[in-house]
């Protein structure tokens, strides 16, 4: 339908061959849906993000002005502004590419890194009680959380660099705040 250089030359390959195909409207129609799905992304990434903050809050990992319920809408209102906060400051970036590319980073390494706690957890957590036991084990090493945990780390490695340098910096400041947090709090404890 459209010779490879002209898709290769396109900002918008697909909508390309819509409109080709299918004229304008086609083309039109395929921009809807695509504009409709990235807004659906993007929501859900915002809800997600301040459950995250609420459920960290209300585990005392983070402080508990995060995990407060507004009276009417029963929703953690403080998270949800965090999270707005954030996501316009990551907007002055200017470039919706490497955000985007930082957020799917950041859901990568998490992916990971629950990959990880899975095997971890097996050995020093045996006796905690599972309401779901991973399949496909040798002996108690889970075999499909380490195969995850490959797959993920070979997806993060694929980003380019300043997408992972970034990534990392925004998860070692989350950590950094995360340890000092929890020492206040164990410190508080023991006063």
């Amino acid at each position: 339908m459209v010779n490879w250089e002209e898709l290769g030359q396109s900002a918008a390959p697909l909508a390309a061959v819509a409109e080709r195909s299918l004229g304008i409207g086609g083309s039109i129609t395929l921009s809807a849906i695509a504009l409709f799905a990235t807004a659906s992304t993007v929501l859900i990434t915002l809800v997600a993000g301040s459950r995250i903050l609420y459920g960290m809050a209300k585990s005392k990992s983070l402080p508990l002005s995060l995990c407060k319920i507004h009276s009417k809408t029963k929703t953690p209102w403080i998270a949800v502004i965090g999270i707005l906060i954030t996501s316009m400051a990551f907007a002055l970036i200017g470039d919706i590419v490497i955000v985007a590319n930082i957020t799917v980073f950041a859901v990568v390494i998490t992916f990971a890194t629950i990959n990880l706690s899975v095997i971890v957890l097996r050995y020093t957590e045996p006796k905690l009680e599972r309401s779901f036991r991973v399949p496909v084990n040798i002996g108690r090493f889970p075999l499909l959380p380490l195969f995850g945990f490959g797959v993920t780390i070979y997806m993060a490695i694929q980003f380019e660099m300043e997408v992972m340098l970034v990534g990392l910096a925004i998860i070692s400041v989350g950590a950094l705040f995360y340890v000092i947090f929890n020492r206040k709090q164990n410190d508080a404890k023991l006063n």
